[in-house]
């Protein structure tokens, strides 16, 4: 049997393919060598920590972006303090925002904002988590189970944004890979 077989088959969607272009641009090998910050440096997005945005902050927002006029260049805002994780993170995601819908949420009506919100979130994922790595992990789990704390270490990224981007390939809650009856799958705990 091919290995081919017996990992999980998924399509491409839109968000995945905008993701792919980007990454099209880089040499990464290895799930862990994905800089965003080489990526926003490149595609001409500078990252400024708040103080120096001259607006009014409000609550809790750890980083948005402004985008320019032309081309996918802007501006990148974050919050100072943040850990690397979560930096790496808010950066792909309002680098998501620059890239995909270069213009400004001031004004939307927040249902329009939401689709934009999801938009930019499901493009990080695969940004940060692209299939051709995810292969490593499934290989991996063809001979031992990988819980979903090992997957967000190899990537990088929180365990939430691991099940979400796991999410998005089997449909479903994911909480362990493992080969089942022959092929990869996702097991999800009973709550």
């Amino acid at each position: 049997m091919q290995l081919g077989q017996l990992l999980p088959t998924t399509k491409s969607d839109y968000w995945e393919e905008r993701a792919e272009a980007v990454l099209s641009h880089f040499n990464f090998r290895s799930a862990d060598e994905i800089d965003v910050f080489e990526i926003c440096r490149r595609y001409g997005i500078k990252i400024l920590p708040f103080e120096f945005y001259e607006g009014n902050i409000k609550g809790g927002i750890k980083a948005f972006s402004i985008p320019k006029n032309r081309g996918r260049r802007g501006l990148i805002y974050i919050r100072p303090g943040l850990n690397a994780i979560e930096k790496k993170l808010l950066l792909a995601e309002e680098f998501c925002h620059i890239y995909a819908h270069h213009t400004s949420q001031i004004g939307m009506d927040k249902h329009y904002i939401g689709k934009l919100e999801a938009q930019a979130k499901r493009m990080s994922a695969y940004l940060l988590m692209p299939a051709r790595f995810l292969e490593d992990v499934y290989v991996a789990a063809i001979d031992q189970a990988v819980f979903i704390s090992e997957i967000a270490d190899h990537f990088l990224v929180t365990e939430k944004f691991a099940k979400y981007r796991l999410q998005l390939v089997f449909n479903r809650k994911v909480d362990l890979i493992a080969s089942i009856g022959g092929k990869v799958g996702a097991i999800q705990w009973l709550d």
